[in-house]
């Protein structure tokens, strides 16, 4: 019960205090390894297609996701301190882009032996996933590994078979280019919704820079 009303009052203060807050148009760099080819073109990473099964046991992989800016983070339903927290702020967030469709949320779980369809469609409930295009996904554990720590560069400690994962989201542009690793939690409410601001401004960056490319041509 307390994490239901967590969901509903967060984004109404969230609402309030960062309707206040001037957003300014920055460009977002590109994240990951760039190559600088014989001709200076430049070759950024580029975060590589994946198999994946969402909650309603269905498969899917990043074309389903084509242009779209992607949010993307891990999580593991079990997970009793990091992932609640992660995930209610990245709610907050996908509440505020409900109404633009070039905008979608991915978590993937790093548990996919516990994590399992049933698992994932009870968890995504809570939030009410469909409604505000999050997709909950599971796949194969070593595939999903391999994938976070050399394609989103989350996640980069492992002990044994498990990961020591932090509370970080990745912005992923329509071209599959990592735009922003930022931090989602935070001690005080202050300091919470001065995370979501930062992750709305540079979602609503990567969106003026789409708008301005589609001016220009």
């Amino acid at each position: 019960m307390a994490a239901v009303a967590a969901i509903i009052i967060l984004p109404i203060l969230g609402i309030l205090l960062l309707a206040r807050a001037q957003w300014v148009h920055k460009e977002l760099p590109y994240l990951g390894e760039t190559v600088i080819e014989a001709d200076g073109t430049k070759q950024y990473h580029t975060v590589s297609d994946i198999n994946l099964v969402n909650q309603h046991g269905q498969p899917i992989n990043l074309d389903d996701f084509d242009s779209c800016i992607v949010v993307a983070n891990i999580f593991f339903a079990n997970c009793a301190e990091v992932c609640p927290s992660m995930n209610k702020q990245i709610q907050v967030i996908a509440e505020e882009f409900l109404a633009f469709p070039n905008v979608r949320f991915l978590t993937v779980t790093i548990d996919p032996e516990h994590d399992s369809v049933p698992v994932l469609a009870e968890y995504a409930k809570s939030y009410k996933a469909d409604l505000y295009k999050r997709t909950f996904a599971t796949g194969s554990k070593r595939e999903i590994y391999d994938w976070v720590m050399n394609d989103l560069l989350l996640a980069t400690e492992q002990r044994g078979q498990d990961f020591i994962h932090d509370d970080k989201l990745v912005v992923i542009d329509k071209d599959r280019h990592i735009r922003a690793i930022l931090e989602t939690s935070g001690k005080t409410l202050t300091e919470k919704l001065e995370r979501v601001k930062r992750i709305q401004d540079d979602i609503n960056n990567l969106q003026y820079e789409y708008r301005k490319k589609d001016l220009d041509q």
